[in-house]
């Protein structure tokens, strides 16, 4: 896969002195029963997202961009379905639905899609955002009227006091109770301050915006399995997204190659513009375990985490401010969150 210049992970090579570490333990976290143990410690968090969303969907009035319309993944061959069975048990163990789809089934889901699938798998109890901006702008608002405060300033730094913590901001020290540190991509460096060494790197993800031009209505996001993309009904278009490539937050982009997939997304999705009106690159913050870090510092009782959710950011968000609200507020988690801690790795 690191040698196909298209292959749907990439490594900035000179990157890789860094990534080390990283990589190797990412390869351990893949041994079976590792892998087993990742998974129980997801599922708690991942099938409580979706009434986590809805709860503040109904608070902030953003429940027309949550759509609980299922995820669909289709696959050419019958060969390239057979690849999914380690999959498909790991969730079946779990209590996770799933439907086996044939292709008039998948016809039935999505008529817009080039019939050229031969197998697809469903998973009916997802739901995915139309717009994540205006659900953020919505939950944001919800946040002020309930009395919250927006300050934007850079934070240079963080440390412990008597009473809690003081954060170096570019305009002065400000004194707080309790912090949160849910800063993404850029939270390793704020918990080593705290004196909490996180292993947590960057997966780079490629995004485009595309005009649906003449394609028909696509009514959830689809992944192409053998393509290695999604495509994605969004409020202002067609989103299409690939991959990862693994690289310093401070590398410069390189969307040459999602913008290679453009004619294969024609394809999947017949009568698709090729005219894009945007693209950006997000940096989702990843551990090599696949687990977030939710929970107390172990260094700092005044210092809690919220971040490392790699792939599943907007997905496990409510989820991770309900736990860490209760967190602060010393009431007993909904469930355990030992696996999430800062001090694993």
């Amino acid at each position: 896969m690191l040698s196909d210049r298209d292959s749907v992970v990439r490594v900035r090579w000179r990157y890789l002195p860094r990534l080390t570490p990283w990589l190797i333990s990412f390869l351990l976290a893949g041994r079976p029963g590792r892998v087993n143990a990742i998974a129980d410690a997801l599922l708690p968090l991942v099938s409580g997202a979706y009434n986590a969303h809805r709860e503040l969907g109904a608070l902030s009035g953003a429940d027309n961009v949550l759509r609980p319309v299922g995820w669909l993944k289709v696959y050419e061959t019958a060969a390239s379905f057979a690849g999914t069975q380690y999959d498909r048990e790991l969730m079946a163990a779990r209590g996770l639905r799933f439907d086996e789809l044939g292709p008039d089934e998948i016809h039935q889901l999505e008529p817009s899609l080039a019939r050229r699938y031969a197998k697809g798998l469903f998973q009916p109890d997802s739901a995915f955002i139309a717009s994540p901006h205006q659900l953020t702008q919505a939950f944001a608002v919800q946040f002020q009227r309930l009395g919250g405060n927006f300050a934007e300033e850079r934070v240079r730094g963080l440390q412990p006091t008597n009473d809690g913590v003081r954060l170096d901001c570019e305009l002065g020290f400000r004194n707080f109770d309790a912090v949160v540190i849910a800063a993404g991509a850029w939270s390793k460096e704020l918990a080593r301050q705290v004196g909490d060494r996180v292993m947590l790197d960057t997966e780079r993800g490629y995004h485009l915006n595309i005009e649906p031009g003449e394609a028909g209505d696509l009514r959830r996001p689809v992944l192409f399995a053998d393509r290695g993309f999604v495509l994605a009904p969004m409020l202002d278009g067609i989103r299409l997204t690939s991959g990862v490539e693994l690289a310093s937050v401070n590398a410069p982009p390189d969307f040459s190659p999602i913008r290679r997939l453009l004619p294969a997304a024609r394809e999947a999705l017949p009568g698709l513009s090729d005219r894009v009106t945007r693209e950006w690159i997000g940096y989702r913050p990843s551990t090599p375990d696949s687990l977030p870090v939710i929970g107390q510092s172990p260094r700092n009782p005044a210092v809690y985490y919220a971040f490392g959710h790699q792939h599943l950011g907007l997905t496990l968000g409510p989820i991770t401010g309900r736990l860490i609200a209760a967190a602060i507020a010393g009431r007993q988690p909904e469930f355990d969150l030992g696996p999430y801690r800062a001090d694993r790795f």
